[in-house]
């Protein structure tokens, strides 16, 4: 049941019953004067009807006593009570007569003074107490109808925000909630408000541990309800909403009701998010900007130094080399060629990654053959550490990209050569595993810090012990990760129980049918 405006306080019956059933008010003045003309009136009356049917003793005089006090309240009761008698002795009753009236006529005279007395007195303050509650109702119904006005105001205000009032019987634990409060959660506004404990069903799951610690901590400490959180509508949609109530206690100091307001703030909840990712774009565009900056300053330079150097040597005037030493220049300036040429790759895929456009379409790879290139033509470049494959026989099919792997995996190689001590072994192998096949370089070297596993493949990071020693730009592994993940992979660094580091990565497998065996030799051509 939605809960009840708060117009409700602002009823107008009381006061329209009581503008119906008022009359004229007296002054004092003017009460006495009426007390005294009814008195003359019942004389009057007295005097004709005592002429035709006989004398009506105390009746009119005692009517004529109520009228006035009703009319004029105790002063007109008074007045009119003097009046009559005083009248009524002279008029009918002649001073001899009086004197040697009897005594039940006399007895009859006090009754009268007696009886008309009382009635004066009690219909006039019964008059005096109606005039008061009048007044009482009557200034009532005024401040109804100002509150009316303001809460009026109050709801116009509150319903431009979209803001709602709700209220909760936390003994009964029975919710009432205005139209808003039905609206923001998707409801019908003509339905009953849910029970509380099934109205925490429709809070986000999320969520719903975070909203009871608030409710509890309000129910405990009497602090305030105020809580962001997200509800679940019943079309599926999720939706934002704010909760502000205050807790109502009984006399014993225990909980026994809570009043609030609720806002929708989905909207606000969606501008906020897209300024935050906004935001984070913008944050990440800065840190690839650096990441280009610091690979042109440092990492780009040197080999450029060093093949602009060398050529030189080379190209000099008059130079006359034997065929060895010549051969050792061009392989320095090969090295660092294909040392520039990896750089540029990874620059080329962070360019991707920045703009959201690394996208890979996954053709099948064979692995023994692509790894077996590869480290064959790695070997070489890399003499400080020595290179060793270890293959499951009859590999599956796996999905990728054979460039992108083959950059990864040299990426691999070259981490291992840089970070590791002179003869390091370093093994490459490769194995099929329940949800692909997985790809490992693992090498024997002093191994990851347990906090640089968990941030190895962030962008920019470098362990900080090797970072000291070893020169680097930080987005080599970031690349690697970037990469398997385009291709539906994903990426790891561990430490095995032996030593060393472990870099691996899982692809998953491509279902042979006849298709693919039929087309297995340029499949595999390809991939290797």
């Amino acid at each position: 049941m939605a809960l009840p405006s708060l117009n409700r306080f602002a009823s107008r019956r009381p006061w329209m019953e009581l503008r119906h059933g008022r009359d004229v008010r007296l002054k004092p003045a003017a009460a006495i004067a009426s007390g005294v003309v009814i008195g003359l009136v019942a004389i009057g009356t007295k005097a004709l009807i005592r002429d035709s049917i006989g004398d009506p003793g105390y009746i009119l005089l005692m009517a004529a006593v109520v009228t006035a006090a009703w009319l004029g309240g105790v002063r007109g009761g008074l007045s009119a009570l003097a009046a009559t008698f005083v009248l009524d002795s002279l008029v009918y009753v002649s001073p001899g007569q009086l004197l040697a009236s009897s005594g039940e006529a006399l007895a009859r005279q006090v009754i009268f003074i007696v009886v008309a007395l009382g009635a004066a007195v009690l219909i006039g303050t019964r008059r005096a107490a109606r005039d008061r509650l009048a007044d009482a109702l009557d200034e009532t119904a005024q401040l109804a109808e100002a509150i009316s006005d303001r809460d009026q105001r109050l709801e116009l205000v509150l319903g431009a925000s979209g803001t709602g009032f709700w209220e909760w019987d936390i003994v009964t634990g029975r919710l009432d909630w205005s139209e808003d409060i039905f609206r923001q959660h998707g409801l019908d506004m003509m339905g009953t408000a849910p029970e509380f404990d099934d109205y925490l069903k429709t809070i986000h799951p999320d969520d719903v541990e975070r909203f009871s610690d608030a409710i509890a901590a309000a129910l405990s400490d009497g602090s305030l309800l105020d809580i962001e959180f997200r509800i679940c509508w019943p079309d599926g949609t999720v939706h934002w909403t704010r909760g502000s109530g205050r807790v109502f206690r009984d006399a014993a100091g225990s909980p026994v009701r809570m009043l609030g307001t609720g806002q929708d703030i989905t909207q606000r909840r969606l501008l906020e998010a897209e300024r935050d990712r906004l935001f984070a774009e913008e944050r990440r565009a800065n840190e690839f900007r650096e990441a280009f900056v610091d690979v042109i300053s440092h990492e780009l330079r040197t080999p450029i130094t060093t093949i602009l150097g060398l050529t030189e040597i080379l190209a000099r005037p008059g130079r006359t080399d034997d065929p060895d030493a010549r051969a050792i220049l061009l392989n320095d300036v090969r090295a660092e060629a294909e040392r520039l040429h990896r750089l540029v790759e990874d620059l080329l895929v962070l360019t991707r990654v920045e703009r959201g456009r690394l996208e890979v379409e996954a053709e099948p790879l064979e692995p023994r053959r692509l790894l077996e290139r590869v480290v064959a033509a790695e070997a070489p470049e890399l003499p400080s550490i020595r290179i060793s494959l270890d293959l499951e026989p009859h590999l599956p099919i796996v999905a990728g990209e054979a460039t992108y792997v083959e950059q990864v995996l040299r990426n691999l190689l070259s981490n291992a050569a840089k970070y590791t001590p002179e003869g390091t072994s370093v093994v490459v192998s490769a194995r099929a595993e329940a949800d692909g096949v997985a790809f490992r370089v693992s090498d024997a070297g002093p191994g990851l810090s347990e906090g640089s596993l968990e941030r190895i493949f962030e962008l920019f990071y470098r362990d900080p012990e090797r970072a000291r020693s070893v020169a680097g730009s930080g987005i080599g592994l970031f690349v690697c990760a970037s990469l398997v993940q385009a291709m539906g992979g994903r990426m790891w660094a561990s430490r095995p129980v032996g030593g060393g580091s472990e870099f691996g990565f899982l692809l998953r497998v491509i279902e042979a049918d006849d298709e693919l065996a039929e087309a297995g030799a340029p499949g595999s051509t390809h991939g290797g």
